[in-house]
């Protein structure tokens, strides 16, 4: 106890050496700090229990939480004058302050009040007036704190609405209305959004640098792949896209792979750009030298169409010659063709059926010219008997092997080191749309899912904490300018009315 007696004699020396500041703002944290201090009595001086002890701990989380709230509530306040300040000047623009205004904001510590004052420029018709101080303090959808909204961003990415409102407010004692948080979101994911592609880049970038220094018998490889998910939108379930970018070392060792999502659009023109955008972006960069390129799809009509007009056309910035891109047709989707195949010869489900794919899928994995050997065997068995399945099964699969043929060169690719599979993008669709987006009862409109999906995508590519760093480095001050250029300004003003 005598270590009790200390401690508050403490908390009165410090309320006093508040009181000169703001005697209100010392007998809060003094009665805060007496709370404390009876809380930990209380608890010494009762049975110690489980119970008991939870209690003590959440009590007291909750009071010193409550005196850093006062803390920074007092911080806040204290940036702005009370008095009226000096015309600012933002985007080319001056702005002269009108009137101080008190608002809440959301932080770590909990809801705080501040004041702050609001600014208008002369053609407030045209222009829409500012609050400095709420640009400096970098609010996100002028309601929480960047504290706050680094977290929220996180959860939104993997939780529905209400639980992060309810996880905000067990976790940082915070209220967000259901009509204020899709705001926030809305906020913050075109934040995350402009920066994205940027961080993107700059992190293949630093993966394709770290793979050339490894050893190895291969080259260092950007696999890129594209896909499309279906998604439940409001009206019907529609088809959105998905892209990856992986970068394989020299083992053929996967660094890091970074997700590009796009909602439902008419031949998904928005993913093209951005895919294209990133993709180029890496080749114009020093580190592309030695880099080897690789496109593995299935032979869907947008992906197909994807490498035909951009992929094959692109040059190298250096040389200005055409870029050696190969496309494989994922493995996995050329062995469900056959063993659509399979089952057209000798039945769906059957042993014969079961051993003959089994066989030929070895041979397609494994043999050079593969496909050349699984069609010729299947033409001889069909000669040979007649087909126990449908004949527009076989000639759909069959068609589909012999059109894309020269694009299944699995045991070349094999060889080279080459990833013959999509498995990096179909996991795509389901960590960036399926786990997220395909929750019992959902339906999305397009831009309310596109925000998820770009919350989602940079974390998915561990670019969140990079896309943060930047969007908190990218601020541009506003100064306050001194009394003689605050005559200037007015002057300007005057004559510009």
């Amino acid at each position: 106890m005598k270590d009790l007696t200390t401690i508050a004699d403490g908390l009165e020396a410090l309320a006093q050496a508040l009181g000169k500041l703001d005697s209100s703002f010392a007998n809060h944290v003094l009665s805060v700090g007496k709370r404390i201090l009876a809380s930990v009595k209380s608890f010494l001086a009762s049975e110690i229990t489980p119970r008991c002890f939870e209690k003590c701990e959440r009590r007291i989380e909750r009071l010193f939480r409550e005196m850093a709230r006062l803390l920074l509530e007092r911080t806040v306040n204290q940036i702005e004058p009370s008095t009226k300040p000096n015309p600012v000047k933002w985007e080319d623009r001056v702005f002269h302050p009108y009137a101080r205004r008190e608002r809440s904001m959301a932080t770590r510590v909990g809801t705080i009040r501040y004041c702050r004052w609001l600014y208008q420029n002369e053609y407030s018709f045209f222009v829409r007036g500012i609050a400095p101080l709420d640009k400096r303090l970098g609010l996100t959808g002028n309601r929480v704190s960047p504290g706050v909204a680094h977290k929220l961003g996180r959860l939104a990415a993997d939780m529905p609405q209400q639980v992060v409102i309810k996880e905000l407010q067990e976790q940082f004692g915070i209220n967000l209305s259901v009509d204020s948080y899709p705001r926030v979101v809305e906020h913050l994911a075109v934040e995350i959004r402009y920066r994205h592609d940027e961080a993107a880049l700059e992190q293949l970038c630093q993966w394709v640098a770290q793979a050339a220094k490894t050893k190895g018998k291969h080259s260092v490889l950007l696999l890129v792949g594209r896909d499309g998910v279906h998604v439940p939108m409001r009206e019907s379930w529609k088809e959105a896209a998905c892209a990856t970018l992986a970068v394989y070392d020299k083992k053929r060792k996967r660094l890091g792979t970074i997700y590009l999502g796009q909602m439902p659009e008419e031949k998904q023109k928005t993913m093209t750009k951005r895919l294209t955008k990133v993709i180029t972006g890496v080749l114009n960069h020093d580190c592309s030298k030695s880099l080897r390129l690789r496109y593995v799809t299935d032979a869907g009509s947008v992906p197909r169409t994807y490498f035909e007009n951009v992929l094959r056309k692109l040059k190298d910035p250096r040389s200005g010659k055409t870029l050696n891109w190969t496309w494989g047709v994922d493995f996995f989707h050329a062995c469900e063709y056959l063993n659509q195949l399979a089952n057209s010869l000798y039945g769906t489900g059957t042993s014969k059926s079961q051993a003959w794919y089994r066989q030929q899928r070895h041979i397609l994995r494994h043999d050079p010219d593969g496909v050349r050997k699984v069609l010729t065997s299947a033409a001889q068995i069909r000669r040979r008997h007649a087909l126990e399945g449908t004949a527009d099964d076989y000639d759909q699969a069959r068609g589909y092997l012999d059109r894309f043929r020269s694009h299944m060169d699995y045991a070349a690719r094999r060889k080279s080191g080459d990833p013959i599979g999509s498995g990096v993008t179909e996991a795509g669709c389901k960590v960036i749309f399926n786990q997220r987006m395909k929750q019992s009862g959902m339906r999305w409109s397009k831009g309310g899912g596109q925000h998820i999906v770009d919350l989602r995508t940079a974390c998915r590519s561990h670019l969140w904490n990079r896309i943060w760093s930047l969007g908190l480095d990218d601020y541009t001050t506003l100064p306050e300018t001194n009394s003689t250029n605050n005559q200037q300004l007015t002057q300007k003003s005057s004559k510009a009315a």
